[in-house]
């Protein structure tokens, strides 16, 4: 019997800093859903915006049935045992099915598909807060504090945070030029934007006040530097935007791509600080 719990203790730490990743995913794939949709729906970037959707679904579905069920491809060696976070994955799973639905109206029947968009913005917000509070019990199930310093895990929980960002401004942005929650997406991606963009300098230059570190190598410095020299364009489009000015076809498409772009450069930047610290350590 004490064998077998200390397998089990095993098993446990050895898959957690996968669940924890695949968790923290999920967040900026209920951004990135409702991003892809609304601007697939809308005419923009279309190409791109079906293939971002229909990727950002599968995921969304396996890694929340790999927290479940266990999915050993993605290092996930058993299912769940935790009350808590078994509870986490049913909520999210409920509030998801709607959103499944009017996905698979887009992506089968019509792009164009607008109603089968709104329905996806407006469980987005909903999904967020499900999927953040799963991370977090995930988090506290499964860290190992011993592996890593309090300094160097709120700069990889800034960084990553800055993924789903990416994706709530690429929403919200479309809610504005297609007119949907407007308001609201004004005043949304005015506040996104503004921590998007004083977190980004933070890990470049440093905040002493809040304890965050410069850019500690040269590898996530040129991360870092390239991540900011795109939010200058990125910027300047969603600002007009904001304050109420019209965007172009080409304009709103850049809007869109960079921010895929920003994303997989968030995530290589994430890798660097993951390698960082493990070195530090």
């Amino acid at each position: 019997m004490r064998q077998a719990r200390q397998l089990s203790s095993s098993v446990s730490r050895s898959d957690g800093a996968d669940r924890i990743r695949l968790a923290s995913q999920l967040s900026t794939l209920t951004q990135q859903v409702a991003a892809a949709s609304c601007s697939l729906t809308s005419g923009i970037d279309e190409e791109e915006a079906y293939d971002v959707l229909e990727r950002s679904t599968k995921q969304f579905e396996r890694y929340i049935d790999a927290l479940r069920d266990g999915d050993e491809e993605l290092h996930i060696l058993g299912p769940e045992k935790g009350r808590r976070i078994l509870t986490d994955i049913e909520l999210i799973k409920d509030e998801w099915m709607e959103v499944h639905d009017a996905i698979e109206a887009i992506l089968v029947n019509d792009k164009h598909d607008v109603e089968s968009a709104h329905i996806i913005d407006d469980h987005n917000l909903k999904l967020l807060e499900l999927t953040s509070n799963l991370a977090t019990d995930i988090t506290t199930q499964y860290a190992q504090p011993f592996e890593i310093s309090a300094a160097d895990v709120m700069l990889i929980e800034i960084a990553g945070r800055q993924r789903m960002l990416t994706q709530k401004m690429a929403k919200d942005a479309c809610e504005i030029w297609t007119g949907y929650h407007a308001e609201a997406g004004k005043e949304d991606l005015q506040k996104t934007m503004t921590i998007f963009e004083n977190s980004l300098t933070a890990l470049r230059y440093g905040m002493p006040a809040a304890g965050v570190i410069e850019a500690p190598n040269d590898a996530i410095r040129e991360d870092l530097d390239k991540l900011l020299t795109r939010w200058e364009v990125i910027k300047v489009n969603q600002q007009t935007l904001v304050d109420g000015g019209e965007l172009t076809e080409e304009q709103k498409t850049e809007i869109f791509h960079d921010l895929q772009v920003e994303l997989a450069d968030l995530e290589h930047l994430l890798e660097d600080y993951k390698e960082y610290a493990e070195r530090a350590h």
